[in-house]
């Protein structure tokens, strides 16, 4: 569910950089000493300084259709819309804006520029600015302690944000020629459920990239495993749950009378304010009675391979830090146990590995949706899996999406829209089909935005062996949401951790008052109600 774009937010996206070895004759620097409102409020971004104060003017006169066009072609997905109607700025805000004093501004290969504000004293406030097609654009936010100490922060990290600027150049252009696309679809795109199901046949391990809560997705993978082939391919089903539960999956798979209840308590510890995902519920359930229609020997192994997280038995907020402060990483918790399951195990079946597309990918990138410093983190699971086993018996599968990052902020339309229009051209009919050697797999990958700028990143078909197409992201639906988690006795527990973490639930779920039905309409609201990629 998207949250409103802060420019905090880019103190987070910008928090992790590598040191770059720079001579101090690559710098520019440029003493100001001047508040915004002591220059004049014109459309002008020729040089860093100007384009900073023509941003500074657009917020204080709230012209926020505007704010797309002054910041980087990368951060694009935080600003309203092209167009949107201006809103109101309050006098004090307006005077605050324009009353900001620059202090310097140093410019680095007169192609990224810091100018350095005051926050509040000594700290200072660094914007980044790229020179991208000739106009200086905001880029993000970054603290010093003081000027100097903004400086160097500056100089440690614009070498990161130089490295961008050829990978926006690059994935700004598209092919006009979509004949060889479309004529690679005809030629060797399947059906979705067959296209897996012989993946499954031939691959030890088969990678199933999901987007949450997507019900068209989740309808697929219940076709699959009801297939009467699924059973004499598939020994094992790994999915993104909490390890920590698997003695409790284990009784829900063996118990003869079906107990929704097991599911559903596993649910409220996948994340600290519960698990809403309808489909993987449901799938659940149809594992559970596809087991009590096979043999012994033919039955499926459910395995939770995600994070240990027992938030119903921390007393308190230290508990809980230690406990994640001492983990492994996520991707490697999840490469682990799939890795000494299939190494140890007698059933022969191959695998089916269920996870978030950002779990998925195969290049190098690391530090996706793991919580920690990128230079803490590994490679995905995909990735790691890839190199324990032969990469050939690892297949991965990327789900057609808008172009998403790890908070559901929507950055536009994969390869501008590209793609997309290769499948309306086609009728908009659910096809799968391999990337390697095909026009897909040549074009520059952009589906997950954490990755998309790191030149590490590649290709599509460096990150994913297939891409399946379910439907027009036009037509698809809100999210596909339950609630049966939720009773009075577990928002009970769910204030309890809020407590704990020092917020509360109505601040989780921005709600009035805690009370279950209120949790439930605003769930509502924030997800099932809406088109998913409205902000498109």
């Amino acid at each position: 569910m998207k949250q409103a774009f802060t420019l905090t937010i880019l103190l987070i996206i910008l928090s992790t950089f590598t040191n770059a070895q720079n001579t101090e004759k690559d710098f520019i620097l440029n003493d100001i000493n001047k508040k915004v409102n002591e220059y004049q409020d014109q459309f002008d971004l020729s040089s860093p300084l100007n384009s900073f104060i023509t941003f500074k003017y657009l917020q204080s006169e709230g012209k926020q259709g505007l704010y797309q066009v002054v910041n980087t072609y990368r951060n694009r997905g935080y600003f309203p819309k092209p167009n949107s109607s201006d809103i109101e700025v309050s006098k004090e805000k307006k005077e605050k804006l324009l009353n900001t004093k620059i202090k310097a501004v140093i410019i680095y290969k007169d192609s990224i520029a810091g100018v350095i504000t005051d926050y509040s004293e000594p700290m200072c406030i660094i914007t980044y600015l790229s020179c991208e097609d000739g106009n200086w654009l905001n880029a993000g936010e970054d603290l010093g302690n003081d000027l100097n100490n903004a400086i160097e922060v500056f100089k440690r990290k614009c070498n990161n944000f130089l490295n961008y600027i050829p990978r926006i150049k690059e994935l700004k252009s598209v092919s006009t020629d979509t004949s060889s696309f479309t004529a690679y679809l005809k030629n060797n795109g399947s059906a979705p459920k067959d296209f897996i199901l012989d993946a499954l046949t031939n691959y030890k391990i088969v990678v199933y990239g999901e987007i949450h809560r997507r019900k068209i997705s989740w309808d697929l993978m219940k076709s699959v495993i009801n297939d009467l082939t699924f059973a004499e391919k598939v020994g094992t089903v790994f999915m993104e749950l909490s390890s920590d539960k698997q003695n409790e999956l284990d009784k829900f798979f063996a118990d003869e009378k079906i107990d929704t209840e097991i599911i559903l308590n596993i649910f409220r510890d996948v994340q600290i304010n519960g698990w809403y995902d309808r489909g993987m519920y449901e799938f659940m359930i149809e594992i559970w009675k596809l087991n009590k229609s096979q043999p012994e020997e033919k039955r499926i192994k459910v395995v939770c391979v995600d994070e240990p997280r027992p938030f119903g038995s921390f007393k308190n907020y230290e508990e809980m830090k230690t406990h994640f402060n001492n983990l492994l990483d996520r991707n490697e918790q999840m490469a682990k146990i799939i890795s000494e399951t299939i190494l140890t195990k007698k059933d022969k079946r191959n695998n089916l590995f269920i996870v978030g597309n950002g779990h998925a990918f195969k290049s190098p990138v690391s530090g996706f949706g793991v919580g920690r410093p990128k230079s803490e983190s590994k490679p995905t699971a995909a990735a790691q899996l890839s190199k324990i086993f032969f990469s050939q018996e690892v297949f991965s599968i990327f789900q057609h999406c808008a172009i998403i990052s790890n908070d559901g902020t929507i950055h536009g339309l994969i390869r501008n829209g590209l793609f997309d229009s290769i499948f309306a051209k086609s009728g908009n009919r659910p096809i799968a089909f391999k990337l390697k050697d095909s026009p897909f797999g040549k074009e520059l990958f952009d589906g997950l935005y954490e990755i998309t700028y790191d030149k590490e990143t590649g290709n599509f078909e460096n990150n994913y062996d297939a891409y399946i197409f379910l439907e027009s992201l036009e037509s698809e639906q809100g999210e596909y949401l339950f609630y049966d988690i939720l009773t009075d006795e577990y928002v009970k527990e769910l204030n309890r951790r809020a407590i704990m973490t020092k917020t509360s639930v109505e601040k989780w779920f921005g709600i009035n008052r805690a009370t279950k039905e209120a949790i439930i309409e605003k769930i509502k609201s924030n997800g099932e109600n809406i088109k998913r990629w409205s902000s498109l």
